[in-house]
């Protein structure tokens, strides 16, 4: 879905240079993130995408600074964020709101829903009518009724629930959200309202995005880029039309052939792959998908592919791709 007329590309809001989170483990290290760059621009949505474990998550709550990053830079519309301690971190937060992946737990079930939407204004210095008129007109965008304000969250459905942890990530006008499988707990009927209604607040809100999801379909109807991690990597990244057109990863193909098709009576390769996950405490030297992929050669197993630009905006970390 192409949505380019509502992106500006001369407004990066987030910049991701050589980002790296490390986590000690006896005498080795445990490398959750290890050297990933790209960037988001103003209405934009990128998908991150990838098996569990591979650092999908690590990857947003680190952009948002919710513990502390071991190298790299996190530059958040123009200004390096990545060493700031919480006070000084302070003034970036309002503009930068997180939808958790399940709505039960995004909300504390003894506190009424509208308590939980005003105290998030009133951290920020919002005054009650300000806090009440925007909760009003957000309740409006997610198409549910006020009522639902004196209601406790035991008593509303995951979809309910998950359409007021988005209003409740607006309510300080974010220029940036992390959405972190915000769909994936949720029945697949109340998945695609969910999915409609975040693509009706970007065309409305101009939003900007980082949407991180294990379902390919999910990413493909949603984003304007998609990056697929491995093992705390991006192995490869292009915008949506490009890289389901042209898959170059061979991780990435074995991901979209796990894709249902449509139509039962067509034919579709199903790319099984073998071999064990490599420890992240422990890689291998070379290529990290060496151990599974169908294509691996001696100097896979040697060397550790770079992720190179192959034309069209298409970034892939592999030495044997296109041929």
């Amino acid at each position: 879905m192409n949505h380019e007329n509502l992106i500006n590309r001369d407004h990066k809001i987030i910049e991701v240079r050589n980002l790296k989170k490390y986590y000690p483990s006896g005498k080795k290290t445990l490398k959750a993130l290890d050297g990933v760059t790209f960037d988001v621009c103003e209405g934009e949505i990128i998908g991150i995408v990838g098996e569990s474990g591979c650092g999908k998550s690590t990857l947003g709550r680190s952009i948002l600074r919710l513990f502390p990053v071991t190298e790299g830079k996190i530059i958040f519309d123009g200004t390096d964020i990545s060493k700031m301690n919480r006070r000084q971190l302070k003034p970036y937060r309002r503009n930068m709101q997180m939808i958790f992946q399940n709505p039960y737990s995004s909300f504390n079930p003894k506190q009424k829903i509208g308590s939980a939407l005003a105290e998030v204004g009133k951290v920020y210095g919002m005054s009650d009518q300000e806090i009440r008129e925007k909760i009003s007109r957000l309740l409006e965008y997610i198409r549910l009724p006020e009522d639902m304000l004196q209601r406790s969250p035991g008593e509303l459905s995951g979809g309910q629930l998950q359409r007021l942890a988005i209003a409740r990530a607006l309510i300080l006008n974010p220029s940036f959200i992390v959405a972190d499988e915000p769909v994936s707990a949720l029945d697949v009927s109340v998945q695609a309202q969910i999915l409609n209604l975040i693509t009706d607040l970007r065309r409305e809100l101009k939003m900007t995005m980082l949407f991180i999801s294990h379902e390919m379909t999910v990413v493909e109807h949603l984003c304007d880029q998609v990056a697929v991690m491995y093992l705390g990597k991006i192995v490869e990244m292009a915008p949506t039309q490009e890289l389901f057109a042209n898959i170059l990863h061979p991780y990435t193909q074995a991901l979209m052939s796990a894709i249902p098709k449509a139509d039962p009576e067509e034919k579709k390769e199903r790319i099984i792959l073998e071999g064990d996950i490599p420890n992240a405490i422990d890689l291998p030297k070379g290529c990290s998908f060496a151990s599974r992929c169908r294509y691996c050669t001696a100097e896979c197993k040697e060397r550790e592919p770079e992720l190179k630009t192959v034309g069209s905006g298409h970034q892939v970390a592999c030495h044997h791709a296109g041929e």
